[in-house]
């Protein structure tokens, strides 16, 4: 077995999988703050947010970060999807009650809050969550099948707006608050890096972002989106307002060469970026970027930019250089309003008013 930590205080035990090749079961442990066992869970899935539980006649489900199990209703089509916010706020089950139909049933700590739908099911489309709890679904208008619609929901359930979007689009990401909609147009060529913006009213605009664009989150309440490019490992991030489509700054990573991005949080005036830095202290200067157990040593660091501008605010260095083991674990993990972050080994708070005011290690 190996255990990791999920989110603070909530620990599991999984199989080892080339040692026990994928069989066992999983066990997930939920501590109080003075580390004294609270209770305990056998799962059959471990997700951001929520775990499926075992040896149970129908799927339930039950919450990472908040306290609450759900017992989903059957889905004839056996073809639904469900996902979480991270923080287990909300939870999403994505049905399909009749043959190309869909609905969305949207509970919210636990408890049914709306059920979307049934809609015209779009091309296998499933429903997109952002982290604050607004859900997109991308649906047909009508039997014609000739006009795709999105639909947005904000954080309690309720439905924003649902606007035609034309044909062909794909990949809805969707806004805080529902406040608009990013698409991508479904047409290949020199449109692959294209996003439309939507908003109630249809669509705004567009804009190409270059090369290999991905969204990483949004500066929450408002409709400024932080996208990563990369040519290899070289990456750089913009923040991208769509109310005006233009791009407000455009930095590299922070940590400058050899360094990468591990996490990336969001406060309404700052982006903090969790960043491993190869260690080049010493007798020998490292210069190879590779992940995992391989002699090299790298040093964890935390920087936060300002998302007005883009500059440097402060950064906090772990003292000591480590052989770390990154893997996608690592997070940065709103719950209310205190910020985590966890890795498989640990997490630590991180205070905001230290990365203002320059306090306890930040500089």
């Amino acid at each position: 077995m190996e255990t990791l930590w999920l989110a603070p205080y909530v620990r599991a035990s999984v199989p080892n999988l080339l040692e026990s090749q994928g069989f066992g079961e999983s066990t997930v442990s939920w501590f109080d703050e003075n580390g004294r066992l609270k209770q305990q869970a056998v799962v059959a899935g471990i997700n951001p947010g929520f775990l499926t539980l075992l040896n149970s006649p129908l799927e339930v489900v039950q919450g990472v970060n908040e306290d609450w199990k759900i017992t989903l209703p059957a889905d004839p089509s056996q073809d639904g999807s469900i996902t979480s916010t991270p923080d287990s706020r909300v939870f999403v089950h994505e049905r399909h009650p009749q043959p190309e139909s869909v609905a969305l049933d949207i509970y919210i700590h636990g408890k049914l809050a709306s059920a979307l739908g049934p809609f015209l099911e779009y091309g296998g489309s499933g429903v997109e969550l952002n982290d604050d709890g607004s859900t997109a679904l991308l649906v047909w208008k009508d039997a014609a099948h000739t006009t795709a619609q999105v639909v947005a929901a904000g954080p309690d359930g309720a439905v924003r707006f649902q606007v035609d979007c034309g044909q062909s689009v794909a990949s809805p990401i969707v806004a805080p608050d529902a406040a608009g909609m990013l698409l991508s147009p479904n047409t290949g060529g020199a449109d692959e890096n294209t996003f439309i913006w939507f908003t109630r009213d249809g669509k705004k605009r567009s804009l190409a972002i270059n090369p290999n664009p991905e969204c990483v989150g949004w500066i929450p309440h408002s409709i400024k989106s932080l996208f990563s490019t990369s040519l290899g490992y070289d990456y750089r991030y913009q923040l991208i307002d769509w109310n005006t489509g233009k791009s407000l700054w455009d930095i590299p990573c922070p940590g400058g060469e050899n360094s990468q991005a591990l996490a990336i949080a969001f406060t309404p005036k700052l982006v903090i970026f969790a960043v491993a830095e190869l260690y080049k202290s010493g007798p020998w200067k490292g210069a190879e970027w590779v992940f995992r157990n391989n002699g090299k040593e790298w040093i964890r660091a935390f920087y936060a930019v300002s998302a007005q501008d883009g500059s440097l605010v402060a950064r906090w260095q772990a003292q000591d250089a480590q052989r770390l083991d990154v893997n996608d674990s690592e997070h940065f993990l709103w719950l209310g309003d205190k910020l985590f972050y966890v890795t498989s080994t640990e997490f630590a708070e991180l205070n905001l008013a230290d990365i203002v005011s320059k306090k306890n290690g930040w500089k």
